[in-house]
């Protein structure tokens, strides 16, 4: 398949230290030679994306300009050895334009090639997972690039190295960022953790960075085993990471522009788990949020199902040639034991559908952290939020996460609850529920009941009617009403041959069918509700929601309360609407109070981080041709 690849087959039953010919060194991964027509085919296919959409980071962090060269390398770079040539080329090109741009005088244009140039030097080390000549060379010529950058930066930019006290030698590099027009005093400072692809250079934006704009100072850093840091020397392990928080805040409190007390922390990808260890250990952390979770204990997911070039990365960082050691260690990589010493404001936000850190554990950690903690979950959305409508249509992850930092800064109250973001884009603010409950076996199916349910692939096929009452029926559409608390929607009987009770519990008024009055039956105050009657075109039932949101939907044949009267559509040829389930697979369990703990200590007193109640409020009635949006507790 490539040189790397090649070299490892020749020596596939072993798990030595493997060198090639250049004299350079790459981890044997069992997988990656076993399934090696497998991974030459998907590189083929879609390049260098072909696991994870890590070229759409590096080019958000570079602007619109670099697009042009990150689809031209998706494009050429369609082997595994061809991908480090490609973005090398790039990056050479890119320094070329840099260099010419200052010739002539236009510094602008300049600082813009320069910071190009480095993130394509950086996106060029990503495959060796070695430390040889090419991967030093390709260091090199990053640090050069990106420091002019720096000298011509709109924003003052320093090269910074963090004393590493300890018994882990070195020092942890990063890149301080000032904002734009900083001209004196204290200002709060985000630490930023980039991902397992990525470097510190690619962690603040070229142009409109998240955290500058919200008037944040940045600490763009590498810790141990990332990039920059593994070569100095200092590698992964989590006693590591647990020294990185206290390092940095050590290192902030001595410099004049920063305010110590108002540090947050946060990380995406590996940087999630990073992050998450480095704030449990320095409660002087203001707050941390973390986003496209890497949560699962020992990291099983990423490391046996995912691509093996993740494997691969992980033991260059821990220093590991021996897959067989280096799997004894991966069970070290765990927030337990850890994560219950958390009691500063946490955020996590997740897909639903994470291919390689299943929800479950999310919730889990959630669950032992000891302060006030938020979940947001972006419905049907992969590893990667993005490519799906809730990510499209709702909040935008990375400023949600900005946003959510700048609010703990100002002081703001939030209460411990889970958002959902649903295909639509909507909020759904609920309690969290209880780990365990996450993800049941399958999605939800189809009973004989007329339940409405739905996959991400839209709604399921409607159940088999109930059996006809005798005497004719005439049916006539409506529109489905929430209950107060949003729970999903109950179906009921077709408007038309069903009486509608009033609001203050009179007698039932029977609702006339579109082609003139017809006798109905009224059923008593206190018996059964009438058996829903399929109307002759086959069209299903109007649903309705329950008046309590409680249990699973009731049969034709139970006991209910008065129903809520539904709004008729207008128009003989109106179509009902159809409700949206919440994508809230899991319930509190009755026996569980909400934010409950089942370890650690006491949680916060309540001056220190207020959390008022939840509010529930039902969604305002809308009378559309799309979709009802039926949210599972109160929505914006």
């Amino acid at each position: 398949m490539d040189r790397i690849l090649a070299d490892q087959t020749k020596a596939a039953g072993s798990t030595v230290d493997q060198r090639d010919q250049d004299g350079s060194a790459s981890p044997p991964v069992r997988r990656w030679i076993a399934e090696r027509e497998r991974w030459a085919a998907a590189i083929a296919e879609r390049g260098v994306d072909w696991d994870h959409p890590r070229t759409v980071h590096w080019n958000a962090a570079c602007g619109t300009e670099a697009a042009a060269d990150f689809a031209a390398i998706r494009r050429q770079a369609r082997t595994y050895a061809a991908i480090a040539p490609a973005f090398a080329a790039a990056a050479r090109h890119r320094e070329d334009r840099a260099r010419t741009a200052e010739a002539m005088g236009d510094p602008v244009t300049a600082r813009e090639n320069y910071f190009m140039a480095a993130v394509h030097w950086s996106a060029a080390q990503w495959p060796g997972h070695a430390d040889d000549a090419a991967d030093r060379g390709h260091h090199e010529r990053k640090r050069a690039c990106y420091s002019r950058y720096a000298e011509l930066a709109d924003h003052h930019v320093e090269a910074v190295s963090i004393p590493f006290p300890g018994t882990h030698r070195g020092s942890l590099p990063a890149w301080l960022h000032l904002p734009p027009g900083y001209t004196g005093g204290r200002t709060p400072v985000a630490v930023v953790v980039p991902d397992l692809d990525s470097c510190k250079e690619a962690t603040v934006a070229l142009h409109g960075d998240r955290f500058l704009s919200r008037g944040f100072a940045v600490l763009a850093m590498e810790g141990p085993g990332q990039y920059e840091c593994a070569l100095l020397g200092t590698h992964f392990s989590v006693p590591a990471w647990a020294q990185v928080g206290t390092a940095c805040l050590d290192w902030l409190a001595g410099r004049a522009e920063v305010d110590p007390e108002q540090v947050v922390l946060t990380g995406s990808g590996f940087g999630s788990f990073a992050a998450t260890i480095a704030a449990a250990h320095e409660p002087r952390i203001r707050a941390c949020a973390v986003m496209e979770v890497c949560h699962e204990p020992g990291w099983t997911t990423v490391f046996e199902q995912a691509s093996p070039t993740h494997k691969m990365r992980f033991m260059y960082m821990t220093g590991h040639t021996d897959e067989a050691e280096f799997d004894r260690f991966s069970r070290t990589i765990t927030w337990q034991g850890h994560a219950e010493r958390l009691r500063m404001p946490y955020l996590a936000v997740a897909g639903e559908d994470d291919e390689l850190s299943p929800l479950e554990w999310t919730r889990s950690l959630l669950d032992a952290v000891q302060g006030p903690r938020q979940l947001v979950v972006y419905q049907d959305s992969p590893h990667h939020i993005g490519g799906v409508p809730s990510a499209r249509l709702g909040p935008f992850a990375s400023s949600l996460v900005a946003d959510w930092l700048a609010a703990r800064v100002r002081g703001d109250a939030f209460p411990s609850e889970q958002w959902i973001i649903d295909v639509d884009g909507r909020i759904n603010r609920g309690p969290l529920p209880a780990p365990g409950a996450v993800e049941p076996p399958e999605r939800s199916r189809p009973t004989a009941q007329p339940v409405l349910t739905t996959t991400a692939a839209g709604p399921l096929p409607e159940p088999p009617p109930p059996p006809v009452e005798p005497g004719p029926t005439a049916p006539s559409s409506g529109t489905p009403s929430a209950s107060s608390n949003g729970s999903r929607p109950v179906p009921t009987a077709p408007s038309s041959g069903t009486p509608s009770a009033s609001s203050n519990g009179s007698r039932p008024v029977p609702t006339p069918p579109p082609n003139g009055p017809r006798p109905v039956p009224t059923p008593p105050p206190n018996g059964p509700r009438p058996v829903p009657t399929p109307p002759p075109n086959g069209s299903r039932p109007v649903s309705s929601a329950s008046s309590n949101g409680s249990g699973p939907a009731p049969t034709a044949s139970s006991h209910q309360p008065e129903p809520v009267p539904a709004a008729p559509v207008e128009g003989p040829g109106a179509t009902p609407s159809e409700p949206v389930p919440s994508v809230d697979k899991a319930a509190q369990p009755a026996d569980r109070a909400r934010g409950s703990r089942k370890k650690g200590g006491p949680a916060p007193t309540g001056g220190e981080h207020p959390q008022p109640a939840i509010r529930h409020e039902p969604a305002a009635p809308k009378a559309s041709r799309r979709r009802s949006k039926v949210p599972r507790g109160s929505s914006s």
